[in-house]
């Protein structure tokens, strides 16, 4: 290939994987998960607090602090979620080039663009490095540990072992999943007999270890709980209740965990199953009692012909992993692998396989999120069938076709969350309208509604139950509560205290006998009475998120 047009390519595709990652910066997630990675992260920053553990796992196990830390530097850039959000992105746009370089210099530079051009405009690569998550940090590490392994056995570096320890035992401080992460390595060097260095080996192994000490004494101080919890849930311990094919749950539209791991183990590659994020309304079967139906269109109902090309792109990528296991079974003589054709295939089959097995043998309840750790070997495999299609024109009108799929797949995405400010399900309301809301509670809440913003972020942050006790009673009477989906007043989730000590303070304040009550119409699914009840009450609004006025007796 030219290499001034490989280098034009290369640049397109970079630039259509920034279009997608930077546009619709107000229609960024932005809930209590996100909020309180931030409230860790700023914590150090204003107050020098170190924190000892991160979020809380799906499966009630602490993760340990690594994604905290890897968000102190951008939050010292700027408090904003936004910039934050924007950083991230930026670690997106450094694993496709990570990958169009493993691409190109061991499948060839057919493979190198063709794998970061998909990685650059799947969806959920796309979704997945957009907000103050961990797993957006994922894809991240998991091109950088492709690029450490490829290094070893096919580079014959042996001292970038060192990476190909410490990179996926740093994603299983971001995300538990990062175990199988781990397992996956550690089978492919074996496997391909890799040469290494032992004292690089042993070096990765320790800073990893290094980087654990302040989880392993938040462990010790609270009698190693989440270890026990996490010895329950490994064998499938823990057990869900879930309806045949339900993958939200019908009222909230938060995404359930399943054993389906195929499934989401194809749908990570672009934009399969998107009801994880957006909830029941993805699709009308979803809702059968008409909770979201009757207020909003179903994202289903707007999808073009790009979602059908996403489910051939998942097609093509099961046929190149077949013919990738073809080539590394017959590349194997006397339980050896030495051929560098079969050595490559190896890599990209056992990045896939062996983390559904550990997940499968684990007897794991798991989410589409574990398989982040699978990037970028959809998209290599891909670019590995591609480069060795003839005529290679054949190649790339496919190619073309389907990055034009992904992405009129993602516009449709945006077109749906723009409309209705956010989606009913994970995703939430968006952080712009949120911040506008926010805005005008400490406009018009004034330093009472500052000062109790930031005691319920204390109070949410707070590890020990002597500190929560003592805080819960200086919040028995909040300012500031939102609904929940019950309809139930509670304190409201973690990013409206946050978002709102970030916005200045009025002079003014509301009366000290006025309950403010938030109500997201992204997240309720109140009856109608008690919405009537609600519509007497003085309120304003921004969007989706009704403020209403209740004055206490």
């Amino acid at each position: 290939m030219n290499r001034r047009l490989e280098w034009l390519l290369l640049g397109a595709t970079l630039v259509v994987g920034a279009w997608l990652r930077f546009s619709h910066l107000d229609l960024l997630e932005f809930q209590a998960d996100e909020a309180f990675a931030s409230q860790l992260a700023l914590g150090f920053i204003k107050h020098g607090t170190l924190p000892l553990a991160g979020l809380m796992s799906s499966v009630g196990v602490t993760n340990p602090p690594l994604l905290s830390y890897l968000l102190i530097p951008m939050f010292a850039i700027s408090e904003n979620p936004v910039v934050v959000s924007c950083c991230i992105a930026v670690l997106g746009l450094v694993a496709v080039v990570m990958t169009w370089h493993i691409g190109r210099k061991y499948y060839g530079p057919i493979a190198g663009l063709v794998a970061a051009a998909f990685f650059a405009v799947s969806p959920w690569a796309v979704v997945y490095s957009r907000k103050i998550w961990a797993q957006d940090f994922v894809p991240f590490f998991s091109a950088a540990t492709m690029w450490a392994v490829h290094s070893v056995v096919l580079g014959r570096r042996p001292m970038a072992v060192f990476w190909c320890l410490f990179l996926p035992l740093c994603v299983v401080q971001i995300h538990f999943s990062g175990v199988a992460l781990t397992v996956a390595v550690v089978v492919i060097l074996l496997w391909l007999r890799a040469k290494i260095d032992w004292r690089f080996a042993v070096g990765g192994l320790v800073a990893a270890i290094v980087t654990m000490i302040p989880y392993f004494k938040y462990q010790q101080a609270h009698d190693w709980a989440d270890i026990r919890q996490a010895m329950q849930t490994v064998g499938g311990g823990h057990q869900w209740e879930q309806l045949h094919g339900i993958t939200t749950h019908p009222i909230t539209g938060y995404r359930l965990p399943s054993k389906q791991n195929l499934s989401y183990a194809l749908a990570i590659m672009n934009g399969g199953r998107i009801e994880d994020v957006l909830g029941i309304a993805m699709a009308a079967e979803f809702d059968r009692a008409q909770v979201w139906g009757r207020t909003r269109k179903y994202f289903a109902d707007s999808l073009t012909l790009g979602d059908w090309l996403l489910v051939m792109q998942r097609v093509a990528f099961v046929a190149a992993l077949v013919w990738l296991a073809v080539v590394a079974v017959r590349g194997v003589t006397k339980l050896k692998v030495e051929s560098g054709d079969a050595r490559a295939a190896w890599i990209l089959v056992l990045w896939v396989a062996v983390p559904l097995t550990v997940f499968w043998l684990g007897g794991l309840w798991t989410y589409l999120t574990y398989f982040a750790i699978l990037y970028p070997a959809h998209f290599l495999a891909c670019g590995a069938a591609a480069q060795r299609i003839r005529p290679v024109a054949i190649a790339v009108g496919v190619t073309v076709a389907l990055i034009i799929g992904n992405v009129v797949f993602m516009l449709d995405y945006y077109r749906f969350v723009g409309a209705n400010g956010g989606a009913q399900g994970t995703f939430g309301t968006a952080l712009g309208i949120k911040q506008r809301a926010a805005r005008f509670l400490a406009q018009q809440g004034g330093e009472p509604m500052r000062a109790e913003c930031e005691t319920q972020l204390v109070f949410a942050t707070a590890r020990t139950t002597e500190d929560r006790t003592v805080l819960a009673e200086e919040l028995r009477q909040p300012m500031l509560v939102e609904l929940n989906h019950d309809g139930k007043p509670e304190l409201p989730q973690l990013e409206w205290p946050l978002l709102v000590t970030q916005q200045p303070a009025g002079k003014e304040a509301w009366p000290s006998n006025t309950t403010v009550v938030l109500v997201d119409g992204n997240r309720e699914a109140l009856p109608p009475q008690q919405l009537q009840q609600l519509e007497q009450l003085p309120k304003t609004n921004f969007g989706p998120i009704r403020i209403y006025f209740v004055k206490r007796l």
